[in-house]
């Protein structure tokens, strides 16, 4: 009889122990674990400070944590060290980043926010089109120290089959390529063109373009510390709610924004938006 009331004790234990862990699984966040650290970086206009909600970006992932019951807390530090404060468990995540293979086994890459295009922006009177690289020969490439471009042109670039000029700043190559010093300059669509509205005067928005064929098109993702014990659970929550956002249309319509400086400068309909 003892050994039966010892059996049943063990099953009412491990039951309520079953219980308990399930009834904790269902548990909204806790005031301690409500807070996503999400480290950035100024990228307008995908990632902007200077904005309440950091931008279009920072609104979709502020959104989609908010509806699961937590809170965002963006930190801005240089990218390098992005990287280093998630890889040590430091912030939760950071953002935006591409998801290469070498950072997929780093971190937990987020399904993809949005698409990300680099093209190759030249003056306007410039005669230029191109299929390959060797279309690039004749032309002198502005480029930014650190930034990669794709396999094909960091190995061209490499050994010497275009003239590439690199300088430590973005809004440097801008300026060069407005005054002739180089031909081409490659950047995300969105942030080109909102370089242009943001550092040349209005007057010489509509004398720079862009080449429709990119040089290469990647997602942005948000991605997750495997170090903090919680990467998995925050990855599932972001990827469960942002893809409902996506399939009822809301998410193209928070991104709209991305893409206001572009119909700025060009001149195209419905220009205003955030960052009017």
């Amino acid at each position: 009889m003892s050994c039966y009331k010892t059996v049943c004790s063990s099953l009412l234990v491990a039951l309520a122990s079953l219980c308990l862990s399930t009834h904790a699984l269902a548990e909204p966040p806790t005031a301690s674990t409500s807070i996503v650290r999400i480290a950035t970086g100024d990228w307008q206009p995908y990632v902007d400070s200077s904005k309440p909600d950091f931008g279009p970006l920072g609104h979709v992932i502020k959104t989609v944590f908010e509806r699961a019951g937590y809170s965002v807390e963006f930190n801005v530090y240089p990218w390098t060290r992005n990287a280093q404060f998630v890889a040590t468990g430091d912030q939760d995540a950071m953002m935006p980043y591409y998801c290469s293979e070498a950072r997929s086994l780093r971190y937990l890459c987020s399904t993809p926010i949005v698409d990300g295009e680099q093209v190759f922006f030249h003056r306007r009177g410039l005669d230029f089109s191109w299929d390959d690289m060797t279309d690039l020969k004749p032309f002198t490439i502005g480029a930014t120290l650190g930034y990669f471009y794709g396999q094909s042109f960091e190995m061209a670039e490499q050994s010497g089959r275009i003239s590439v000029k690199r300088i430590a700043e973005d809004r440097g190559n801008l300026k060069l390529l407005m005054h002739g010093r180089i031909d081409l300059y490659p950047q995300d669509r969105a942030v080109g063109y909102g370089m242009v509205r943001a550092v040349l005067p209005r007057n010489q928005w509509r004398e720079i373009t862009h080449h429709p064929r990119p040089l290469h098109s990647k997602a942005l993702h948000l991605l997750f510390s495997r170090a903090t014990g919680r990467g998995e659970e925050l990855l599932q929550v972001f990827d469960r709610e942002l893809t409902s956002m996506r399939e009822s249309g809301e998410l193209e319509e928070l991104l709209r924004p991305i893409y206001a400086d572009q119909r700025a400068v060009r001149g195209e309909g419905g220009a205003s938006g955030a960052m009017e």
